[in-house]
Parts: C-alpha cells; sequence; structure tokens
C-alpha cells in the first residue's frame, strides 16, 4: 500500500485545491489525520471531494490575523500546507462526517481563487516538495534501512518518554520500535500538543532530520514547562 501512496503522492499536482483550515493541526506525508466534520461548509466540501478527487489541504490560519482587516473577510493563511486523500469515511447519525485523510506530500499556497462554493479554493505549488514522496515508505522496515541513526531514534525517544511522562500519558514504546523513524518523526510532530505556531515550524521543516532536531527540542521544551506547572500546583 505505501507504494501506491508513494506512487500517487508523485503524480498527484492539482493546480487548485480545496482547504481546510484547522488551527492546531497539520497534516504530514504518510500520516493520517482523523477530522470530524460537522460545520455545513465543510461538509459540503467533503461531499465534493468524494464525487472527485478526495483531494483537502489542511492548512492553518495565521494566528497574529486570524481575520481580514476589515474584520469581516476570510481568514489569512499560512502559506504551506498538507495535501491529503479520503481514506476513510463514515456518517453519523446526527449528520457529521467522520473522515481520515492520508498525508500525501506538502504545497505552498500561491493565491486565493474565486469559487462558486462555500469553501475556499487557492492555487498551489508543490515545487518543493516533491522529496515528500520518498516518506511513503513501509511500516516495518530494517532499522538499517528506516532512516537515521540508533542514536538518533534514542535521542527522539529520551524527548517522546520526557513529554509523554510530563502529560501523564501512556505510551506503547514498544509499539512504536516498529515504525521507520522518518514516520515516527512525522507522526509525533502531529500528535504532540504544541501551539499552532510550533506546529507550523514543524511542518516548514526543510527534511525530515531537520524536523527530528527540532521536536526534540520542542518536546523537552514544553516537558520543562509542564513539570514546573505541575510542581506549582
Amino acid at each position: 500500500m505505501s507504494a501506491h501512496y508513494k506512487s500517487l503522492a508523485r503524480r498527484t499536482q492539482p493546480d487548485t485545491i480545496a482547504i481546510f483550515p484547522l488551527g492546531g493541526a497539520m497534516l504530514l506525508p504518510a500520516c493520517d489525520l482523523p477530522l470530524n466534520i460537522f460545520e455545513p461548509r465543510y461538509l459540503n466540501m467533503v461531499d465534493d471531494a468524494l464525487r472527485g478527487d478526495r483531494l483537502i489541504g489542511m492548512v492553518q490560519p495565521r494566528e497574529e490575523t486570524s481575520k481580514s482587516a476589515t474584520g469581516d473577510g476570510p481568514q489569512d493563511l499560512e502559506k504551506i500546507g498538507g495535501l491529503g486523500r479520503i481514506t476513510q469515511f463514515s456518517e453519523t447519525e446526527d449528520g457529521r462526517y467522520l473522515v481520515v485523510l492520508k498525508g500525501l506530500k506538502r504545497f505552498r499556497i500561491l493565491e486565493d481563487i474565486p469559487a462558486q462554493t462555500p469553501y475556499r479554493h487557492v492555487r498551489v505549488s508543490f515545487d518543493d516538495f516533491e522529496e515528500d514522496a520518498d516518506l511513503h515508505v513501509g511500516g516495518s522496515v530494517p532499522s538499517a534501512l528506516s532512516g537515521g541513526s540508533s542514536s538518533d531514534r534514542s535521542a527522539l525517544t529520551v524527548a517522546m518518554k520526557s513529554l509523554a511522562k510530563a502529560l501523564g500519558v501512556q505510551v506503547d514504546w514498544d509499539s512504536l520500535a516498529e515504525i521507520p523513524l522518518p514516520q515516527l518523526v512525522n507522526q509525533a510532530a502531529m500528535i504532540s500538543p504544541f501551539k499552532p505556531a510550533d506546529k507550523q515550524s514543524l511542518l516548514e521543516a526543510p527534511d525530515t532530520e531537520a524536523r527530528r532536531r527540532l521536536l526534540i527540542g520542542l518536546m523537552h521544551l514544553y516537558a520543562s514547562a509542564g513539570e514546573s506547572s505541575a510542581s506549582m500546583q
């Protein structure tokens, strides 16, 4: 299946995409993002995606300018987001959609384009992110082929354990050992409870190694902050 998504990521080059702006959410290649869709315009967006190529772009609103200058226009958006393909879909009895997006690759927003839909469309470029397709690797591979050294993985594991302890979260560490390092870095970046600006920094990291180093630093920073808060209570 990973070979399928690697090929799909390489050949998928839409000029324009529908976007779902969502603060605190990021979508990285080869990772799954579950979404609970309930707002009417985004229910419409999912309906249209399912009738077409099943593609949706995830992007964060800019925190400092979440509304236009007049206060009544569209949100200003970060320039880099993640393109996802709907791989799972279900509808609840109260009309919500539960979907899972598989991250294909990142994109850069060039401009908004006029649309006849209640949700936004943007023109995008993938020129800087073609290597993202290479992150669609097998789920269980020998460590020598999984990217990075044992010390790279160990440093990340130490940081993850520190953050998990500060948050009081239980983790199945044995199962994480089976995940190739690049995919582990991306999954950990997506699910860690960082501020939107820190999430965006992780998304925009030029490659997995840069993201790993930034992720380790953020995990230790947030772990220290969490421990400090707990000691003051």
